[in-house]
């Protein structure tokens, strides 16, 4: 068996932004031959524990959280594994950007109202239904009260990072998070989504590692075949462990099913998941 089946360490739940809940998505993993699940919904740790009853018996979950960081004024998402619940770092962290998201929620709102929207708020914080807050509720919102046909078309109107570049500068920077996660495996999640040249994504890697990252996600869905065996050379040029995931959010959009992402080649390569194993 290769040594990535069944291994699935990036994905969401209604605690964020996914479409299923804890128990829910442990049931498809289950289903989908996962056998070991890391849940790491944006910015909270709410739904770990139900997510720990629903696995016993099932399969091996490891707890996460995928927590909202800069580097400088640019936006980066950072996968946490392991003791997170236990970890005052993270929580401090978690707490913080859950303030922070209320906040990015209502600067939000007002954007889009001065782009001609009602007030989109309040339905957004109902489709939330406590879960955390982010831009994926206020789609929700938009196709409820039939502003777009779908949520990705309320993102390419409205929600995209570029329509809200000036929201880019509220996370806090990696050099300032990333000393206080000892302890955890601090893993950069998709690094070829974001949109940075060969050159800056290099200077992102030599920073993270100097900050305190362990990892790197060389896979994240369904990325190009190419863009995996490139994250697989720049993990063992900067000598990092390396973690995959589908990132799965629910059966809607672009997203890849739980346990299903590009094929990779695990050759010379440390897998976060093997000293779980």
């Amino acid at each position: 068996m290769d040594r990535y089946q069944g291994v699935d360490l990036h994905t969401h739940s209604t605690a964020s932004d996914g479409r299923l809940t804890p128990t829910e998505l442990v049931e498809l993993a289950e289903s989908q031959g996962v056998s070991w699940l890391a849940l790491t919904d944006h910015d909270t740790l709410a739904g770990l524990e139900e997510a720990q009853g629903a696995a016993l018996g099932k399969l091996n979950l490891i707890n996460g959280v995928e927590l909202s960081v800069a580097w400088g004024k640019f936006p980066l998402h950072i996968v946490l594994l392991g003791d997170v619940l236990n970890h005052s770092g993270v929580q401090s962290w978690v707490q913080h950007n859950q303030l922070v998201r209320l906040q990015r929620a209502e600067r939000i709102n007002v954007m889009l109202q001065k782009q001609g929207l009602p007030d989109l708020l309040p339905l957004a914080l109902e489709k939330a239904s406590g879960a955390q807050l982010g831009r994926p509720h206020f789609a929700q919102a938009m196709v409820e009260l039939r502003l777009v046909k779908d949520m990705n078309r309320a993102f390419d109107l409205y929600l995209s990072n570029k329509r809200l570049g000036a929201l880019r500068d509220v996370w806090p920077d990696i050099n300032e998070v990333l000393p206080t996660l000892a302890g955890v495996d601090v893993i950069l999640a998709h690094p070829k989504r974001y949109p940075l040249t060969a050159t800056k994504l290099r200077s992102l890697l030599a920073d993270f590692k100097t900050a305190g990252g362990t990892a790197v996600e060389i896979v994240s869905g369904n990325e190009r075949p190419e863009h995996v065996r490139y994250m697989e050379r720049l993990a063992q040029d900067f000598a990092f462990q390396v973690s995959v995931g589908s990132d799965y959010h629910g059966p809607f959009g672009p997203w890849s099913q739980v346990g299903k992402y590009t094929q990779v080649k695990l050759d010379n390569l440390v897998p976060v998941w093997e000293k779980w194993q």
